[in-house]
């Protein structure tokens, strides 16, 4: 295993931070003969891969009291601002937006569809139509839209099942920011990226050190750097703004889980490391936020020039 691969493990069994002084060592406790694929480049426990999701869960739900306290010791400073209940109070009007519409074929729809690849909804009310000559079809069969049999919430309910409750995760993940100054990232852990989302904890670490981030917070100084004390708040504000991009991709991806078109690999990889750095790249938006922002709280530009 890669010194990349090792952090990403360790940080799925929970050694989110100090993860370069950390070593697990994993002895699995079954009479299942453990071996090597054909290649000899995995290993395999019952001739099956090894369940390294499961260890993970089980590990990080009992982790340790001394773990959990170094672990903790290595985490950012946690008195720096919260910026994700500004960015929870921001986004609360447009939450709606960031459920998803189902994707599916509409009566008279104008676009072309493949009739094949079609899944299940409700049970058609009329059927029959036409089919024009043109090269791209236009679909005619009304439908309801998807009952019961497309929601897909209740393929997890029986009536007369057991008892249950619904519950409603936090769409919201946990956001740390990381940086080589304060030894709560490495020197090879998301260097040169914007982030990177764990998705089993729904914790999202943010590279502090990006040169992007960087940039943006010189180039405000330029304005606002002879103001006492203008360069926390600056640094503060820069940070906020690109956090709450990437927070709204995380959240906004996470959506087209259980879609159709999107598979369990296909979401992972829109939130990858280079993905999530993609999304932070466009300044222009950010940048009159942080300025406007900036004009409230020390004034314009303008009035820090003078």
């Amino acid at each position: 295993m890669t010194r990349r691969a090792g952090m990403s493990r360790l940080q799925q069994f929970g050694i989110t931070f100090g993860y370069d002084r950390v070593v697990i060592y994993v002895e699995p406790q079954t009479d299942a003969r453990l071996t090597t694929n054909t290649a000899r480049t995995s290993l395999l426990l019952g001739n099956e891969p090894l369940p390294w999701d499961d260890w993970a869960v089980e590990f990080r739900s009992n982790l340790p009291v001394e773990l959990k306290t170094f672990v903790e010791s290595r985490a950012p400073d946690a008195s720096r601002a919260d910026h994700l209940k500004s960015i929870r109070e921001r986004l609360k009007a447009i939450l709606d937006l960031y459920k998803v519409s189902r994707y599916r074929p509409v009566t008279d729809g104008q676009l072309g569809i493949d009739g094949n690849g079609l899944t299940r909804g409700g049970r058609p009310a009329i059927t029959g139509g036409t089919r024009t000559p043109s090269d791209t079809p236009v679909v005619r069969e009304q439908t309801r839209p998807g009952g019961k049999e497309g929601n897909i919430y209740a393929l997890f309910e029986r009536k007369g099942g057991p008892p249950g409750e619904k519950i409603q995760p936090d769409m919201f993940p946990k956001v740390s920011w990381v940086s080589v100054v304060d030894g709560s990232r490495s020197d090879e852990f998301i260097e040169d990226r914007a982030a990177k989302y764990l998705a089993d904890q729904n914790h999202l670490h943010v590279n502090a050190d990006f040169r992007v981030f960087r940039d943006m917070t010189k180039r405000l100084l330029q304005n606002y750097g002879q103001i006492a004390g203008a360069e926390s708040v600056v640094e503060d504000t820069v940070r906020a703004w690109f956090e709450q991009a990437l927070v709204e991709a995380v959240i906004g991806v996470q959506a087209l889980r259980n879609s159709k078109h999107w598979s369990a690999h296909e979401v992972d990889r829109a939130l990858s490391e280079e993905a999530l750095t993609a999304c932070v790249m466009q300044r222009y938006h950010i940048y009159l936020a942080v300025k406007r922002e900036l004009g409230a709280k020390i004034g314009s530009a303008k009035q820090a020039a003078a």
